[in-house]
């Protein structure tokens, strides 16, 4: 009898489908909508779909600079803190940056081991796989308001592939 090994996925690898298929769901998000649309707040104390995606833009770059790869967000802190009455960017500038800041950010997570990922700089610090582990899910979290967004402002809800 032959014995067969079963190669299992490393973190990085899962962490990079996750971030794909968050992606997927982004561009997704775009479908019918127009750049009104996007600077619609379902209230006044909501954030509208332009700031959500951007912030999901920011906390991508955000988490490529902790992982020690120098990427500059050409928004600095615009989609930070919570929304003002500023202007914003055209969606399509906010949205068109997501797959170059995805592209290095699964690069440099594929370079890195289950030991690196397990890594803490102190004992009492998160390891560097709970710090993607937030971001993989703070990102679901912030997709999830944009796909209640679409509802409220009349648009088809929003679909994963």
């Amino acid at each position: 009898m032959t014995e067969h090994k079963t190669q299992t996925a490393t973190k990085a690898e899962l962490y990079n489908s996750m971030f794909r298929f968050q992606e997927g769901i982004y561009q997704n998000a775009l479908l019918g909508m127009t750049e009104e649309q996007a600077l619609c707040r379902p209230s006044d104390k909501s954030n509208h779909i332009n700031w959500l995606m951007g912030h999901i833009l920011h906390c991508r770059f955000m988490l490529t600079n902790m992982l020690g790869v120098k990427a500059e967000n050409p928004f600095g802190n615009r989609y930070w803190s919570a929304i003002d009455e500023q202007e914003y960017p055209a969606l399509e500038k906010v949205t068109g940056l997501l797959p170059a800041i995805t592209a290095t950010l699964t690069k440099k997570l594929a370079s890195l081991s289950d030991e690196e990922l397990d890594a803490r700089p102190a004992s009492d610090k998160p390891s560097v796989s709970d710090i993607v582990s937030f971001f993989v899910y703070h990102e679901a979290y912030h997709l999830g308001q944009i796909g209640y967004a679409r509802k409220i402002i009349g648009l088809d809800p929003l679909q994963s592939s």
